[in-house]
């Protein structure tokens, strides 16, 4: 692969700030696409295509577009995810019906995950046919992406994980009968042998920890949750709840942290480079580490001072905050 890189972070629907970032990492347009010149620059979009922004249509056609030219590859986050599941009938196609899940649906249609995935559906609006080949271009996303100079995915990486989807050869939801995938992928409490719950969760979502009694937050969305996201990439050992959470704007009490928690791998600081998404940063681009690299800086926020970032990386193994490239949501 062409070890120079752009690494660009969740676009949710914001197809005029994409535009921008390509054209000001020096992009050129041609026929719906986006290309380096002479192709001596690729990019690896790292998911969250859809939903909060008004044009996810036109943010998955110009991904795909790059993707099937050969200038980028498309990887899956959990908002691709959970389009799949809230149009994937629990049971369908013959498969494992997963017991735990309410509804007839993979994902529930409650008002909140309606109001997500909304703004998607009306984006395709009178478009029925393009929005099945949307769903059916979503199946096609890796999980992750791995070479001998950096690892890439939406949320986390877990060494576990990765060896346990290679050892299963499924990398998307194209490997293999795609109702059985889907069911192993929601198959949260093992109710079957071959429950692919947590590998894909690690990778699209991140791993999270409950939280004790009595402590619980608001997300940016109001709603209240009772789990936190975890910094994956620092040694848990003896760390405490508000060192282990990783819920920008949220902090929340030193006290101790689970111990299923505080024993469980993280990502070293020998660890090639790493890139992803999914964490709702705000502020300025910086590294979280050397070799940790979040790109997710809200360009869909609710607060409209976001913005759409991306990485420029040329194989360099300490990685330079002066290679991020961004432009302000609009």
């Amino acid at each position: 692969m062409n070890p120079s890189i752009d690494f660009i972070g969740d676009i949710h629907g914001h197809y005029d700030e994409l535009r921008l970032l390509l054209a000001k990492l020096g992009y050129v347009e041609s026929a719906g696409s986006f290309r380096y010149p002479g192709g001596a620059r690729t990019v690896v979009f790292l998911g969250d295509y859809i939903d909060r922004g008004n044009q996810s249509r036109e943010v998955v056609n110009l991904v795909r577009a790059m993707r099937d030219s050969g200038d980028a590859v498309a990887l899956m986050g959990n908002h691709e995810f959970n389009a799949l599941c809230f149009w994937q009938l629990n049971g369908a196609g013959g498969s494992h019906v997963i017991h735990c899940i309410r509804g007839g649906y993979m994902r529930e249609h409650s008002f909140n995950k309606v109001a997500i995935h909304a703004k998607t559906v009306e984006s395709y609006k009178g478009r029925k046919q393009e929005f099945e080949e949307m769903l059916g271009f979503l199946r096609t996303l890796p999980f992750f992406l791995e070479t001998d100079l950096f690892r890439a995915q939406h949320a986390c990486f877990d060494h576990g994980a990765a060896r346990t989807l290679d050892a299963a050869g499924i990398h998307s939801f194209s490997d293999g009968d795609f109702n059985e995938l889907m069911a192993r992928a929601n198959d949260q409490f093992n109710e079957y042998d071959a429950s692919l719950f947590d590998p894909i969760n690690y990778f699209l979502k991140g791993p999270e920890m409950d939280l004790p009694d009595g402590i619980t937050f608001r997300d940016g969305e109001n709603v209240l949750r009772k789990r936190a996201r975890i910094r994956w990439w620092i040694d848990p050992k003896n760390k405490t709840l508000r060192e282990l959470a990783f819920q920008p704007g949220v902090e929340l009490p030193a006290c101790e942290a689970p111990a299923e928690v505080c024993g469980r791998d993280f990502y070293g600081e020998g660890e090639r480079p790493v890139f992803f998404g999914h964490y709702w940063l705000t502020g300025m681009p910086r590294l979280i580490r050397h070799n940790v690299c979040c790109l997710d800086y809200s360009v869909a926020g609710y607060r409209g001072d976001g913005r759409l970032v991306a990485y420029r990386f040329d194989g360099e193994q300490e990685l330079d905050e002066s290679k991020f490239v961004w432009v302000e949501a609009i």
